[in-house]
């Protein structure tokens, strides 16, 4: 049993050795979508964290008051546990690093750093600062996307609407009338009644088809086929690119700055990204420096990096300063990728408004032909 000092008039915690933490997963804003622990946890501890060893006070004791302010019982038990460890003789690093679906990678290597470089506040001040940009930025593409996939999903549902439920009823009305209805009206009550009729199948099949897609992709052959076909894609594929590229350039610039070796930070790097095809070019760049060659001139010389990027790295080696042209590479791509993600919704809004406006039109308008056609009817 582990208790807190008494001098210490803050908090006191107590915790079972014998206690074993449940299995968690953390959501890396960057690199993953696993569910659990949010990375929110982790940087409010962070951030307490370094205020208490700013001011002085012990390792050990530090994390003792900072249990005392997380409120998520999950996260608590794995600080739990990491204070444990640390009482025991473990690095701060090494505690962190028996729970890797909690503490990314990219974390636990920059915290050995710290410690190692003596310089573990400098290392917790740029990893909050790290994961708050990345909070910020990955917030920025889901609210910017929110608006557009609303209006989209009304407009089809608006259409769907109208061509499922109102149009066969009008075709009925025709039927008792034994009036012939005008091509447009015909074609349009004629799809409604077929999916009134096999809506359901249709359904069944589109979901069929979803499973298989998403199944197809869990194989490496067709994910990495499907995200060079997104990277091929104009206007979305430049966007896509650019943000991979942020996040590898944030990362590894942040973990070259703690101190973190510039190969074991591409390393991490690496092993962090999903994108089948930036690994692949990363896995170049790291057979290069492994062979001497630097990192400028195995980015000039592979094409799927932009050449903006192996100009500055470029220039960051010679200067002896290829950490902080990373981050500034990686703030130059987050700008561009906001003004274009602004950019593709302000175009996006008008034309998702005239092309639903424009079907939903076209129904109306047929409907409205048909129902003037009973003006010729003979009496």
């Amino acid at each position: 049993m582990l208790v807190r000092p008494k001098s210490d008039p803050v908090v006191i915690a107590t915790i079972s050795a014998e206690k074993k933490p449940d299995p968690v997963a953390v959501k890396d804003p960057l690199f993953s979508f696993s569910r659990g622990i949010a990375i929110k946890h982790v940087v409010g501890m962070s951030e307490q964290l370094l205020t208490l060893i700013e001011a002085g006070l012990p390792l050990d004791r530090a994390l003792h008051i900072s249990l005392g302010s997380l409120t998520n019982d999950r996260f608590r038990r794995v600080m739990e546990s990491v204070v444990i460890e640390v009482e025991k003789g473990s690095t701060l690093a090494d505690a962190f690093a028996k729970f890797p679906s909690v503490f990314p990678r990219l974390y636990v290597n920059m915290v050995r750093a710290g410690e190692e470089g003596g310089v573990l506040p400098l290392v917790i001040r740029r990893l909050v600062e790290f994961y708050v940009r990345s909070i910020e930025f990955r917030s920025f593409l889901i609210t910017s996307s929110i608006y557009p996939a609303v209006l989209f999903v009304f407009g089809v549902s608006a259409l769907l609407g109208l061509t499922v439920f109102v149009l066969p009823k009008f075709g009925q009305i025709f039927a008792d009338m034994n009036q012939t209805l005008p091509l447009p009206a015909a074609i349009l009550i004629s799809a409604g009644e077929y999916l009134q009729q096999n809506g359901m199948y249709l359904v069944c099949i589109l979901m069929l088809l979803v499973l298989a897609f998403l199944q197809a992709l869990q194989k490496p052959y067709w994910l990495e086929l499907w995200q060079r076909t997104l990277l091929r894609m104009p206007l979305i594929g430049n966007l896509i690119l650019k943000i991979q590229l942020a996040n590898v350039c944030r990362t590894w610039g942040t973990l070259m700055s703690s101190g973190v070796p510039i190969l074991t930070g591409m390393r991490i790097v690496r092993s962090l990204s999903s994108n089948i095809p930036l690994t692949l070019a990363l896995d170049k760049v790291v057979s290069a420096v492994q062979e001497g060659k630097g990192v400028a001139t195995p980015i000039l010389a592979d094409p799927f990096f932009p050449r903006l990027l192996g100009q500055l790295a470029t220039v960051g080696e010679e200067s002896g300063a290829l950490d902080k042209m990373l981050l500034k590479v990686a703030d130059q791509y987050e700008t561009d990728i906001q003004k274009a993600t602004r950019n593709l919704v302000s175009v996006f809004e008008p034309v998702m408004i005239l092309v639903m406006g424009g079907l939903i039109g076209t129904v109306v308008v047929s409907m409205l032909s048909a129902i003037f056609s009973i003006n010729d009817m003979p009496l």
